[in-house]
């Protein structure tokens, strides 16, 4: 009897319209956001370039990379705003379900010729073991065309068509935003590539502290040479051209650095790249919820695009503060 019912539900004219509710996100490509990214400067004097252009007197460094934080910015205000809007309409963070409406209404007299055509079956059924048995070895086609007549006999002309029962699942879970947002959130707390980096740097602020003190030391085993009433002092000369020998050594430890860099800033998008991409790719999928349900899932799924996109500027800003320290040794050294 249930799957009689069943067969019945799947041929009548009675269909309903589910309303689908657009839920945006912000239409941009996180992961070629990363992509796109200047290329980092291969070496001291392309650093130097970027970060003092025409020999600034500080660094605008940001001013090279302004279109790109532009584009962040933009991004990011955007997922804000939906956040926001969404919360004002639904202050406990819960999304309202999606309201049904039906496209036909079958009448009184419909209503009683299915019932009445349900009954007959059922009742021949059971009481014709037979028949039950032929019935049930049918395929499913062969089963609603039997139906289908019977339901003709009794003056109602099935259609194709959806049951009059919603039977898609709860909105978006035909994707697992859940474990894809979860994923991310996992993937952005490893600190590999910021320990990587502040290792990088202690080795060689170490190095250019051991290129001062040996400075310092050959400058102290230079002969003092009297000025007269001005007391005494090493030889200026002298002392100005180990200072220079030590500067050459400072410049090419910091070039040593920026190569280092280059590496490992290269590595560090590749992977930010990678642990984007599943949930980048499921937001592409689905159009960025133009015309996509994410159910209960939307305001995990906009806060986590907006976490991507906060990535970017956090890494575009971590290597701007590397580079930065890079290129001030050739600034030094040029005011020399």
């Amino acid at each position: 009897m249930k799957h009689l019912t069943l067969l019945l539900g799947c041929i009548v004219t009675v269909c309903t319209q589910v309303k689908v509710l657009a839920q945006p996100l912000v239409n941009t490509d996180v992961v070629l956001m990363v992509r796109n990214l200047p290329a980092p400067p291969a070496n001291l004097q392309e650093a130097y370039a970027r970060v003092f252009p025409n020999n600034a007197t500080y660094p605008e460094t940001r001013q090279f990379y302004q279109p790109d934080f532009q584009k962040i910015e933009q991004a990011y205000q955007e997922g804000q705003q939906l956040l926001q809007a969404f919360y004002l309409k639904n202050p406990t963070g819960m999304v309202a379900p999606a309201q049904t409406a039906p496209a036909n209404k079958v009448s009184a007299q419909q209503q009683n010729a299915m019932d009445a055509a349900t009954a007959e079956l059922a009742q021949k059924m059971m009481s014709d073991p037979a028949f039950a048995q032929q019935f049930a070895r049918m395929s499913e086609q062969e089963q609603q065309a039997y139906i289908t007549k019977t339901l003709s006999d009794k003056g109602i002309k099935p259609v194709a068509g959806k049951p009059n029962t919603d039977q898609r699942t709860m909105p978006g879970m035909d994707i697992d935003w859940m474990t894809l947002c979860q994923d991310y959130a996992s993937a952005s707390t490893n600190l590999t590539p910021w320990t990587q980096l502040s290792a990088l740097q202690q080795k060689y602020a170490g190095e250019h502290a051991a290129i001062n003190s040996q400075t310092d030391a050959e400058i102290k085993q230079l002969p003092m040479i009297s000025f007269g009433e001005y007391g005494h002092d090493h030889d200026p000369e002298k002392v100005k051209a180990i200072r220079k020998k030590g500067m050459e050594k400072h410049r090419k430890t910091a070039d040593a650095m920026m190569k280092e860099l280059n590496l490992l800033f290269a590595q560090t998008r590749e992977e930010a790249q990678k642990n984007m991409a599943p949930l980048q790719n499921a937001l592409q999928r689905v159009q960025y919820g133009k015309s996509y349900d994410f159910g209960m899932h939307y305001p995990l799924v906009l806060q986590t695009q907006c976490q991507m996109i906060a990535a970017v500027s956090t890494l575009l800003e971590n290597e701007i503060k590397a580079m930065e320290e890079v290129a001030q040794w050739e600034k030094e050294a040029r005011q020399e």
